[in-house]
């Protein structure tokens, strides 16, 4: 009863249903391995640890358990005040828990976030008990208080984190017992996009294209896509009536200084393996937009070969990218030092004013990057701030050129589930991760072994005792720059599988997290930004959160492969409204693949299917799916083709189809619209494949004069607009066909 108890406690699940929709019970041996994963990340460690089966962790660790047990479930009814606890705008609650006859007199005082304070007496009338708790044979209750009843003026009642203090004291008491603790009053739901169309020339529903900015390709970048392409294509998508663009985190990753590296960290060039969720990828730095640009001319001309080399390959080349841009890096810092920071000058002060704001969270980003690095400038920490201050400014610079530009929502970002534990995020938050777990999935049809993502899992408990200040931080640092942010794999709200670490073998479990406070700091600090929230809601998803994250104002993420029921896809008319719908992403074949089947091929090949035979049935299977799409394309669309019309023709019908959805939001891959084959990620490869590597077969001055692309992006346009198309039959250099 005890371990049961704990691993309650802990948030460790006991089953959970499956995808197909049966109960799949945890196997108590695999449960007890990940309370051992987190009991390990405590600092005083009490428990024996190790390969012991349930029975015998229970009996070993006996005292351990109780204890663990007292901590978790009976000294919080000891506190009169939770460390933290939330409550909403329109009906503010207080939470004390007092003792059984403890008639000491309660004077509150709540400090604003902005500083007003207000004090009182509480009266035991005013206190509703809501539950209560037996411990060593004494009786403890809590009880809720309506702020409203304390104090009537509704001017008091701000959003925001405020300081709540109560003393109890009674007549012969010198000196009152204090309990100190943050009330979070949040709103009920995330900001909400306002639909109704600023101008004649836009959409009814909302709608753009979704990029993987490093992929972008153009004839003045370093063989990457850099914030300024992101420039260009805000220009060209704002002028076809987009409303947004969608991107890929940005995150900073632990990128390879040296070969020796290289080999160690091929993993992180995953955008969703970051090193920090909090800072910026420096590749995508325009070194031609920075001020000190014009002051290293000899360099940028030096270098002119590697950028044209760069610039030819249709892969990312890593290594040359890496060593070429961050030359540059190294001469504009230098002349920074040079003339802003000796010379004391207003850029400085804004560098100064930035490292500030951004506080000890950059320094220690920026000692963790110096540190390793061996010598020269990439070894000084200020480098690294100088990189991330750039960085911000150009970012800030692309959202508000996207406005100024005419779209309403502007850029869309998007923030990975975890960070790697070898990066500096998890380094230097040791209390708020558990390095003992990776988080992944368990397994399904699409991974019958489960998935492991090699990412480090929050610890439930450690964010709790922390007041969640490392959460919190992590949505402002993201939410600053966009106009909406999708929250990759938004189930980790609830709950996230997590793998033992070191134990390959060993099974998972699902470990719950504080759904409602996460979700109501999700839901304040939304709106302070301005920024609207998108879950990422595909895979295992109980129904409950769904339910949940619509009553918070929480936007689907719908993506068109999966929209499908007994009869094949749905109709646009029966997607979720409330969603952004995504005709694909970075973990689905593109449209042409998916049409043309290349991508079963492709995965026969990387030994994905096991057998031509499996590979036969999965043609078999897709025949069908083509098919039942081209009964949707004429019944929506007006096709009149068949299987073996030009992809351009059904592709054309299809985007027309789709961007008929009645989803709020809908958004299109730029590979998808320039008929791109090649995946950017594959899933369940590494070596296998390029993953996160390739850059779009066309430039974005190719791509913008395209009349293909273009008559597409018409095309969606007026169907986002329930207008009618106009287009001209023309001939195009782009290839459709592949």
């Amino acid at each position: 009863m005890g371990l049961e108890k704990l691993l309650y406690l802990q948030g460790v699940g006991a089953g959970f249903v499956d995808n197909t929709g049966h109960y799949s019970q945890t196997p108590e041996s695999a449960r007890v391995g990940i309370l051992s994963c987190m009991l390990a990340n405590e600092p005083e460690q009490e428990f024996a640890l190790g390969q012991l089966a349930p029975d015998q962790f229970e009996a070993t660790n006996h005292e351990a358990i109780a204890k663990r047990i007292e901590l978790l479930d009976a000294a919080p009814w000891r506190q009169i005040l939770p460390e933290f606890q939330h409550g909403f705008i329109d009906n503010p609650k207080l939470t004390i828990m007092l003792a059984e006859g403890d008639n000491r007199a309660l004077m509150l005082t709540l400090t604003t976030e902005k500083g007003a304070s207000h004090r009182g007496l509480l009266t035991r009338d005013t206190l509703h008990c809501t539950g209560d708790y037996v411990s060593h044979g004494q009786r403890f209750y809590r009880y809720q208080l309506s702020l409203h009843d304390w104090q009537t003026s509704d001017c008091l009642w701000q959003l925001g984190y405020h300081t709540v203090v109560i003393s109890l004291a009674d007549e012969c008491e010198s000196t009152a017992c204090i309990a100190e603790g943050t009330l979070l009053l949040a709103p009920r739901q995330a900001y909400q996009f306002q639909t109704e169309p600023q101008s004649n020339t836009q959409a009814k529903r909302p709608w753009g294209v979704s990029i993987q900015l490093y992929s972008l390709r153009s004839q003045r970048q370093w063989g990457i896509g850099d914030f300024g392409d992101l420039r260009q294509l805000i220009n060209w998508s704002a002028a076809s009536g987009c409303d947004f663009i969608q991107l890929n985190p940005l995150h900073g990753l632990q990128l390879p200084f040296s070969e020796a590296q290289l080999d160690v960290n091929r993993l992180n060039i995953s955008p969703y393996s970051p090193s920090d969720r909090r800072r910026i990828n420096p590749l995508y730095i325009d070194v031609s937009e920075v001020a000190e640009y014009p002051k290293i001319s000899d360099r940028v001309a030096a270098l002119a070969i590697n950028q044209m080399r760069l610039n030819r390959d249709n892969w990312l080349d890593y290594p040359g990218i890496i060593t070429t841009k961050y030359a540059l890096f190294s001469d504009l810092y230098m002349t920074f030092v040079a003339d802003e920071y000796q010379k004391n000058t207003l850029r400085y002060n804004q560098f100064s004013a930035f490292v500030e704001q951004e506080g000890l969270a950059l320094i220690q980003y920026c000692q963790f990057e110096a540190n390793r690095a061996t010598s020269g400038v990439l070894a000084d920490e200020r480098f690294h701030q100088y990189l991330q201050f750039v960085a911000h400014e150009q970012l800030l610079g692309c959202q508000q050129q996207a406005h100024q530009a005419g779209m309403r929502i502007g850029l869309i970002g998007d923030m990975a589930v975890g960070a790697s534990g070898c990066g500096a995020e998890v380094n230097f938050n040791l209390a708020s991760y558990c390095q003992g777990a990776s988080i992944g999935a368990p397994a399904d049809e699409f991974a019958p072994q489960g998935q492991n993502w090699g990412l480090t899992p929050f610890d439930p408990i450690g964010i709790k005792h922390r007041g969640y200040e490392h959460f919190i931080q992590l949505l402002r640092s993201n939410m600053r720059y966009y106009g909406a942010l999708r929250i990759d794999h938004v189930m980790a709200l609830m709950r996230l599988w997590w793998w033992p670490q070191d134990e390959v073998d060993s099974g998972g479990a699902y470990v719950y997290y504080p759904m409602d406070t996460l979700l109501a700091i999700v839901c304040i600090e939304s709106q302070r930004a301005a920024c609207m929230v998108i879950g990422e809601d595909l895979g295992t998803v109980p129904p409950e959160l769904r339910a949940t994250l619509a009553q918070c104002g929480i936007y689907s993420n719908e993506l068109f492969y999966f929209c499908r029921n007994e009869h094949g896809f749905m109709p646009p008319n029966e997607h979720k409204p409330h969603s952004l719908m995504m005709l694909a992403n970075h973990d689905v074949p593109n449209l042409a693949a998916w049409w043309s089947q290349s991508d079963l091929h492709l995965r026969r090949q990387l030994w994905l299917i096991d057998s031509d035979a499996q590979l036969d049935i999965a043609l078999a299977s897709r025949d069908v799916q083509r098919e039942q799409l081209l009964n949707l394309l004429k019944l929506t669309s007006g096709f009149t083709g068949n299987i073996d019309s030009e992809f351009a023709e059904i592709l054309e019908a299809w985007m027309t189809t789709a961007a008929q959805s009645s989803s709020s939001l809908f958004s299109v891959q730029l590979v998808d619209l320039c008929c791109e084959r090649y995946a950017v990620n594959i899933p369940g490869t590494w070596q296998e494949y390029a993953n996160w590597q390739r850059r779009l077969p066309y430039t974005i001055e190719a791509l913008s004069q395209s009349l293909a692309i273009n008559r597409l992006l018409h095309r969606i346009r007026c169907a986002r607009s329930d207008a009618p198309v106009t287009t001209q039959p023309v001939t195009d250099t782009i290839d459709c066909h592949g």
